[in-house]
């Protein structure tokens, strides 16, 4: 199942416009509570090492994972049981990293910001090694794609370097494409390189001579691109808290926009297996069918109980690197229990003080077997799960659960509800709950209350001061 995200960190959500999530109040559209998300659990990877695992890259039964520690290979084929083959951690402090990655013919490369692009041998997976450092410190490497004697690595505001790797060991640069606004990821078809631009949108780049790239265009996306996939005429890219878009490309060098989704998140990366488009949102997984480009349809998703950084897909198989854990997923239809819950908050508004109120939340299972619920329970005084189980819902049903709430003195309440399962993706599930006795918005044109608070400098700022002024408050933490 899917739903809108809880779990959030500010610095990378920042940079993929949470602000414009935010304001925007936007989700993705839900799956029928009765429709399989055709996504199962199968295996997954605890690493031993520190991990903030970040990208990875499908090469036949191999699974090549990016991120701090460096480069981690994966046998997948037992998708139930991947076994690690062989890692190359970077030499310094714990954290150098590779943030995303490539792989192609016995090489790969990844990227680290301020750290250059790393240039590995993986030809014997046990024992892949460095064959260069490419770049000077300072310079941030982000997406990259190998394509014969070449890479194609974004760098952010300095734009897309072409680096020549006929001596993988001794690279040189053979182009580089400035100009740029925010270049994040590239894709290659045909003579063209595609790259995510940020707020630049999706750039079109002839490289039918590596030594001479040409920009030939920008096109507009919804949001800011950060990543960017091909298959066939049809390219999607990731534009963050906007969600998807999908470009045609009948015509390589002027792509158009036929169609978008938004995710419930953060659509970082994705991956495209058969009709089917793959989306990291950050705390879930969401697929679409993209059949029909202009009306890309949610056919399902999968929370991840860490968090979604990166994913690569074929038919039949999702892998993600979920930042501490490195999971496989098995695509179709599901054969176990799935459940679904369609709410990601309650509120009941306004309550008078001595007031009771019920309500009602759904609970679905989408899966192909029986899920079963042992316990729902509240956490607030004032709060009551009517009926906390035990349950079992068969295949394709549904669970309605009542709450009640009793309102005893003035004042905000608020608390959440778990549910405990034995769905073997989802085991608990938590959303908040909450009421007051005072309107919780204001009318258009309403002054706003007054507040006092501390700022960033630790300088005591009241609200009242700024009257007659456009005031900005941004919430942030950092972790």
């Amino acid at each position: 199942m899917f739903r809108m995200p809880i779990r959030h960190s500010i610095s990378l959500a920042l940079a993929l416009g949470l602000a414009a999530f935010l304001a925007s109040g936007q989700g993705a559209a839900q799956i029928p509570i009765d429709q399989d998300d055709l996504l199962e659990n199968a295996g997954q990877y605890s690493p031993p090492w520190f991990a903030e695992l970040q990208d990875v890259e499908l090469e036949g039964d191999r699974a090549y994972v990016f991120g701090v520690g460096g480069l981690a290979i994966f046998d997948i084929s037992n998708i139930d049981n991947p076994i690690e083959m062989g890692r190359y951690e970077p030499a310094g402090h714990p954290y150098n990293r590779y943030y995303r990655g490539a792989v192609s013919g016995g090489l790969a490369c990844g990227g680290a910001r301020e750290d250059r692009l790393a240039i590995l041998d993986v030809s014997n997976p046990v024992s892949p090694f460095l064959l260069a450092l490419h770049g000077t410190l300072g310079t941030s490497y982000e997406g990259a794609e190998i394509q014969d004697e070449y890479i194609f690595a974004c760098r952010h505001d300095q734009g897309l370097e072409i680096i020549n790797i006929t001596n993988p060991n001794v690279p040189v640069t053979a182009a580089e494409l400035t100009g740029l606004v925010n270049s994040w990821d590239v894709a290659l078809s045909g003579d063209y390189a595609y790259v995510a631009d940020g707020a630049g949108g999706l750039a079109v780049i002839d490289v039918s001579n590596p030594n001479l790239p040409v920009h030939v265009n920008s096109f507009p996306t919804s949001g800011s691109a950060v990543d960017v996939v091909i298959a066939g005429s049809t390219a999607v890219v990731c534009t963050g808290s906007a969600g998807i878009d999908i470009f045609d490309l009948s015509n390589r060098a002027a792509p158009v926009l036929v169609g978008s989704a938004n995710t419930s998140g953060l659509a970082i990366t994705a991956a495209i297996a058969g009709n089917i488009v793959y989306v990291a949102d950050w705390d879930d997984i969401e697929s679409f069918d993209i059949s029909n480009p202009a009306l890309p349809t949610p056919v399902g998703g999968e929370d991840t109980p860490v968090r979604a950084m990166g994913l690569d897909a074929r038919l039949g198989l999702v892998a993600v690197a979920d930042w501490s854990r490195f999971r496989l997923y098995r695509t179709g239809p599901s054969t176990r229990g799935d459940i679904q819950v369609t709410v990601e908050s309650i509120n009941f508004g306004n309550v008078a003080v001595g007031a009771t109120v019920d309500t009602t939340f759904t609970i679905g299972n989408t899966g192909g077997g029986s899920v079963n619920i042992s316990l729902i329970e509240d956490f607030g005084a004032n709060f009551t799960v009517l009926d906390p189980g035990p349950f079992s819902i068969p295949a394709g049903g549904t669970l309605d659960v009542g709450v009640r709430y009793f309102h005893p003195v003035a004042g905000y309440d608020a608390t959440f509800i778990k549910i405990t399962t034995d769905d073997t993706d989802e085991f608990f599930i938590t959303f908040p709950i909450q009421a007051d006795d005072s309107p919780l918005l204001l009318a258009l044109g309403e002054v706003a209350p007054d507040y006092t608070h501390f700022d960033a400098d630790g300088v005591r700022q009241k609200l009242s001061n700024y009257y007659g002024r456009v005031v900005v408050m941004a919430f942030f933490a950092n972790w």
